[in-house]
């Protein structure tokens, strides 16, 4: 009898914790909920609020870079995004070699994986983003794709 009950309590725990996800993958904004034509962003949270500036990638070699934030490997993926609606981006390290390699840390670049400055204004940006998210944050969603938010692990 306790067995049924500890099952019953993993499947409500496991149906609360996938609901959370979905509320956080919801548009916050109403007008975008009811109008199928609206593609929602997703906002990933900020891995670096600056470049990784690298040396020595190979040229022409395929890599990998972390469009959601959340990978211990950045600048690349690592899977993290799995669950989030975030796919990481396929990119070739370019033929002519540089010197350095300046890719993006924060994520909001306009021209992934270059940094493109984004990161100077951003820290005040994604607070604001956060606190206007309009969702309930719990420790069981990695990432609320409505603002960036996680949680503190």
């Amino acid at each position: 009898m306790a067995s049924n009950n500890s099952n019953e309590m993993s499947k409500t725990k496991e149906a609360a914790s996938s609901e959370l996800v979905e509320k956080c993958r919801e548009p916050s904004n109403d007008k975008a909920k009811n109008d199928d034509k609206t593609t929602r962003k997703l906002f990933p949270t900020v891995a670096m609020y600056g470049p990784y500036n690298l040396k020595d990638l190979e040229p022409g070699k395929k890599m990998k870079w972390c469009t959601c934030g959340l990978s211990k490997k950045q600048p690349w993926c690592d899977g993290a995004h799995k669950g989030t609606g975030f796919k990481s981006l396929k990119w070739k390290v370019p033929e002519t070699p540089q010197r350095l390699y300046s890719i993006c840390g924060c994520k909001y670049t306009g021209s992934p994986p270059w940094c493109d400055g984004s990161h100077n204004d951003l820290p005040c940006k994604f607070i604001a983003q956060i606190e206007s998210c309009g969702q309930i944050h719990s420790d069981n969603v990695k990432l609320c794709t409505g603002c960036g938010w996680v949680p503190d692990w």
